[in-house]
C-alpha cells in the first residue's frame, strides 16, 4: 500500500459495499479479509480514481476528433474539481463527456456472432452492458407479484488505457444492481436503493464454467458445469431506504428454465449497429420456474414461496450508448452536426400472454415492443405541473414470439417483426425515491396506462389491448448515475376488460434529473455544471465544414448507411 495515497472510504461507497454484502450498515469486522484488503488498496482509493480519470480526460483533449465540437473547458473544469473521486462519482461523470468518449472501446460489429454460452458473459471490452430479468409470479393463494433484477455494467476506461494503468478487465468495471418487488395486493413497490460497486473492490466477478456472475453476495448463477446460463438461479438482497426510519430488506431466490431459447432483437441482433456505435441485443421470452426447486421472494418481513409465473431475459451491450458516441468515419460525424438530435429515452414493454384459445390454442405467445422518444412528443417529457399531460401517441415496433409447436409436430419458434401505435392514456405523478438522500425525488408525471393497436400477422385477439401498471402510484427507480426510470409489472387486458396476460413496462428519460446527476458527480451544482449535460451548440463554421464533408464524401456516406443495421 502506498502511504502517500489516502485510502479512506467515503460514506456512499461504504453504503454500496455494505449493501452488496447484504448488510444495512458498513461493518469491516464482517467483511472477508481478502476483500477488505482490496477495498483499502491504492487501486480502489478515491485519489487513484481521480488520477485515472484525469488521465482519461487528458487523452481525450489531446486526441480531438474531427467534426466534434471541443469540450476542453468542460474537461478542465472537471479536472480542477476532481482531486478525489469516489467510484460512483467517477462513473456518473461519464454522463458529462462528449461523443469522443467512445474512442478506445470495442466498436459494434455489423455481423456479430451470437454463440452461447459466450454471449451470455458480460462483454468487458464494450462501454456498457446489462443482464436484465423481469417477470410476474403467483403464490399458493393466487396473489400476484412482479420482480425485477438487473446487473448493469460499465467499463470505466477504454480497455487499453485501463491495462496501461494496471487494471484488469474486471477491475475496470463499475457494476450496479437494480432489485424491486411489487405487491399489488397492498399497492406497494419495494424498490431497493441502487447498489454501485467498483471492480477494484474485489466484489465484482465472473466465471464461465459454471456460469457465475456476482456482485458481492448477489449472483446470476448457472447450474450446468459446462457454462450454460440456463437453468439459472437469481439470488439477490438489497434495501428499500425510502423511509430512513423503516428500512425494508427485499430478497429473491428464484430458479428458472428457459423454455423457448433466445431470439435476436433488432436487425439480426443489431439494435442498431451504425458505423461502430450502437448495441447488440438478444432476449429469452419465457423463463419458467424450475420444477422441483423452491423459489422465494422476501419483503415486508415475510418470505413467500412462488408457485407459478415466468420471467423475461434481456442481454444488451454497446459502445457509444451512454453518453452518445461518435461514429468511426468523419463523414458520419459531419452528418450528426446537420441532424437535429432526438431527446433520448424510450418506452419498452414485454408481454407474456396466457394460454388462450382465442390467441393460440394451448400455447403461450409473447410480444416485445419499444417506442423511442421523439421531438414530436417533447411536450410530454419532464412534466411537473399540477395537471397531467393529455393522451400521448407514439409509433412502436418490436417482435412477436410465436408458439413452440404447431399441431402435433415440433417446430421452431416463429418470430417476426411487429409495428403499431402506443398511446399513454393515463398519468401518475411520482414523488418517491428508494433513497431520497442519494437520489432526490423528481415530482414528475409518468405513464399510468398504455393502449396498443398493432399491425402484422399476429392473432386477432392481441391486435388491440391495454397494459396497466400494477402499482397505481408509480414504479420508479434510479440508476446509480442519478437517472430516474420507471420499471414494473403490468396487467394486460383485452377490449372487454378480460385479463389476457401479464407483462412489464419500462420508461427512461421522463424526468429532469440534472441536479442530482451533477451532485453525484461530485461537482458544485450550478447553471454551468448543469449545462455540461447538454452538448455544445454546433457553430456556423462547423456546420459549413460538415456540409462540405457530406458533399465531398457522398459515396462513402451512402455505403456506410447501406451497411448499417437496425436503424
Amino acid at each position: 500500500m502506498n502511504e502517500n495515497i489516502d485510502n479512506s472510504i467515503d460514506s456512499l461507497t461504504k453504503q454500496n459495499i455494505a449493501n452488496a454484502l447484504w448488510m444495512q450498515e458498513y461493518d469491516e469486522s464482517k467483511i472477508p479479509k481478502d476483500i477488505l484488503e482490496k477495498i483499502h488498496s491504492d487501486k480502489n482509493s478515491n485519489v487513484s480514481y481521480a488520477k485515472r480519470y484525469k488521465e482519461r480526460l487528458t487523452q481525450m483533449m489531446d486526441n480531438q476528433l474531427s467534426f466534434v465540437e471541443p469540450r476542453k473547458n468542460r474537461y478542465k473544469f472537471i479536472m480542477d474539481n476532481a482531486d478525489s473521486l469516489s467510484p460512483q462519482a467517477c462513473y456518473t461523470t461519464n454522463l458529462l463527456l462528449g461523443p469522443e468518449s467512445v474512442t478506445g472501446y470495442k466498436p459494434i460489429s455489423l455481423n456479430p456472432s451470437f454463440t452461447q454460452p459466450a454471449i451470455d458473459a458480460p462483454q468487458l471490452d464494450n462501454q456498457v452492458g446489462w443482464h436484465f430479468f423481469v417477470g410476474n409470479f403467483k403464490d399458493e393463494h393466487n396473489n400476484h407479484y412482479s420482480v425485477e433484477l438487473m446487473f448493469w455494467l460499465y467499463a470505466q476506461l477504454p480497455p487499453q488505457i485501463a491495462t496501461s494503468l494496471g487494471l484488469s478487465d474486471i477491475e475496470n468495471q463499475t457494476l450496479e444492481m437494480h432489485l424491486s418487488i411489487c405487491d399489488p395486493q397492498k399497492q406497494k413497490q419495494y424498490r431497493a436503493t441502487t447498489s454501485v460497486v467498483a471492480g477494484t473492490t474485489g466484489l465484482v466477478s465472473f466465471e464461465s464454467q459454471p456460469y457465475s456472475y456476482k456482485m458481492g453476495k448477489n449472483s446470476i448463477q448457472g447450474q450446468n458445469p459446462n457454462g450454460d446460463l440456463f437453468p439459472v438461479t437469481l439470488t439477490a438482497c438489497a434495501y428499500d431506504m425510502s423511509d430512513e426510519k423503516n428500512v425494508e430488506e427485499i430478497k429473491i431466490d428464484i430458479s428458472l428454465d428457459d423454455t423457448k431459447g433466445i431470439f435476436l432483437e433488432g436487425d439480426e441482433g443489431c439494435s442498431p449497429s451504425v458505423d461502430g456505435v450502437g448495441t447488440l441485443y438478444y432476449s429469452s421470452s419465457l423463463l419458467k420456474l424450475q420444477s422441483g426447486v423452491d423459489s422465494t421472494i422476501t419483503f415486508g418481513g415475510k418470505t413467500i414461496n412462488l408457485k407459478e409465473g415466468s420471467m423475461w431475459y434481456d442481454h444488451q451491450w454497446g459502445t457509444g450508448f451512454m453518453p452518445s458516441g461518435a461514429p468511426k468515419h468523419a463523414v458520419m460525424r459531419a452528418v450528426q452536426n446537420l441532424t437535429k438530435a432526438s431527446p433520448g429515452g424510450w418506452d419498452w414493454f414485454m408481454f407474456q400472454f396466457h394460454e388462450n384459445d382465442k390467441i393460440v390454442k394451448g400455447q403461450e405467445v409473447q410480444i416485445t415492443l419499444s417506442a423511442l422518444h421523439t421531438n414530436d412528443n417533447l411536450k410530454f417529457y419532464f412534466q411537473t405541473g399540477p395537471k397531467p399531460p393529455e393522451t400521448m401517441t407514439a409509433n412502436c415496433a418490436g417482435k412477436y414470439i410465436g408458439p413452440v409447436t404447431t399441431g402435433d409436430i415440433k417446430e421452431p419458434v416463429k418470430i417476426f417483426p411487429v409495428t403499431g401505435v402506443m398511446q399513454v392514456t393515463k398519468w401518475v405523478k411520482v414523488n418517491a425515491s428508494p433513497n431520497p438522500a442519494v437520489y432526490p425525488a423528481t415530482d414528475t408525471w409518468y405513464p399510468a396506462e398504455y393502449q396498443f393497436l398493432l399491425d402484422g400477422e399476429i392473432p386477432e385477439a392481441i391486435i388491440s389491448f391495454k397494459a396497466t401498471p400494477l402499482i397505481a402510484s408509480g414504479q420508479t427507480g434510479f440508476f446509480g448515475n442519478g437517472l430516474q426510470y420507471t420499471e414494473g409489472g403490468t396487467v394486460i387486458t383485452d377490449a372487454y376488460g378480460n385479463e389476457i396476460g401479464r407483462g412489464f413496462a419500462e420508461g427512461t428519460n421522463w424526468a429532469n434529473c440534472n441536479k442530482g446527476i451533477v451532485a453525484l458527480a461530485g461537482l458544485p451544482v450550478n447553471d454551468e455544471t448543469i449545462g455540461f449535460l447538454k452538448p455544445p451548440a454546433v457553430t456556423e463554421a462547423m456546420k459549413l465544414l460538415s456540409e462540405a464533408e457530406v458533399v465531398l464524401k457522398a459515396k462513402e456516406l451512402k455505403k456506410i448507411i447501406a451497411e448499417s443495421k437496425g436503424m
